[in-house]
């Protein structure tokens, strides 16, 4: 992957807890009111963060040896894959919003005969998955035939602009937003799965693109944390209230400001690329101290003055078990 020739971006990122917060209780965001967080800084006033060239971190750690972005992503937390898919219409498979804050009156599938990403991106995950991500790994891979989009003129027209993860930090975290987002089957379902003696542990992995664009991304690029330099003091257990369908709170991890923190970006990204999250990791021998989870926000980039394409983007969020040798 070639440098783009930018190197570093500084802006404020936002939904930052301060370094001094302290909560024994898990914190409630209100997203129906928007009412400030408190501990969080203002809306534009945190502070100032470089939000560093991701390109340039995977080339200075490429040693060319086949399992190079295995090693990467389980350091880092992401890593950027290039990925031509046969998938050609993204919206043949995209579901509407799973969440009180989408529009639900859009629907991207009545025009479309054939499910694109059913097809052909399932079993091009699945590959990536098994011999990129965890080569040489005992897996079950739990994908869902739809992906969530995002953009102008989808069921979600928004963009997360605050630093978050989308996940708790252990599995009864995951199975209450598994309750939260779907109902008590899909619950019960997967902890009966986790449960089982052969599984160790289990891993949440986002494939996020840009789709139906024709130039490289400028408009609210993705910056993501690079999960080996968060302590676990940085975290903070949080969640959605007025976001579900359920209308049960969600569970998710928010962010003590460190500025040890690393962040990064890749610049200019095409709809030939991939940046693939570990959203969530647990394992069941874990001593709770290692943070797997990346986090992540989109951001305001200082870029070219000027009307760019706006940002139409896609997420397919991946469930897979990790099961003992």
């Amino acid at each position: 992957m070639s440098s783009t020739g930018v190197t570093t971006v500084s802006t404020r990122l936002n939904g930052l807890f301060m370094p001094g917060f302290t909560s024994d209780r898990k914190v409630v965001i209100d997203v129906k009111t928007q009412q400030p967080t408190p501990g969080t800084y203002p809306f534009g006033d945190a502070p100032s963060i470089d939000i560093l060239d991701g390109r340039e971190l995977q080339a200075s750690e490429d040693d060319g040896a086949a399992n190079f972005h295995s090693r990467f992503f389980k350091k880092h937390g992401f890593v950027l894959l290039q990925h031509e898919s046969k998938v050609q219409n993204w919206d043949s498979g995209a579901f509407g919003a799973t969440d009180a804050a989408g529009d639900h009156s859009v629907d991207l599938n009545s025009n479309a005969d054939v499910n694109e990403v059913e097809l052909h991106y399932l079993p091009e995950v699945d590959d990536i998955i098994r011999n990129i991500l965890l080569p040489g790994e005992r897996i079950e891979i739990d994908q869902p035939n739809m992906l969530l989009r995002r953009g102008e003129n989808t069921p979600n027209p928004f963009f997360g602009l605050v630093v978050h993860n989308d996940y708790g930090r252990t599995a009864d975290d995951y199975a209450e937003n598994a309750m939260a987002f779907g109902n008590d089957d899909h619950a019960h379902g997967w902890r009966n799965r986790f449960d089982r003696d052969e599984v160790r542990g289990h891993m949440m992995i986002n494939f996020w693109r840009t789709v139906h664009m024709s130039q490289p991304l400028q408009h609210l690029p993705l910056a993501v944390l690079d999960a080996s330099t968060v302590q676990h003091d940085d975290l903070v257990s949080s969640g959605l209230k007025g976001f579900t369908m359920s209308g049960q709170v969600t569970n998710q991890l928010s962010l003590r400001y460190n500025e040890d923190q690393c962040w990064y970006y890749y610049p200019s990204m095409t709809t030939n690329e991939v940046l693939v999250l570990n959203l969530f990791e647990y394992h069941k021998d874990d001593d709770g101290k290692t943070v797997y989870n990346t986090y992540h926000s989109a951001f305001e980039a200082p870029l070219p003055q000027g009307e760019v394409e706006h940002r139409q983007s896609c997420e397919h969020r991946v469930g897979v078990f990790l099961l003992k040798d």
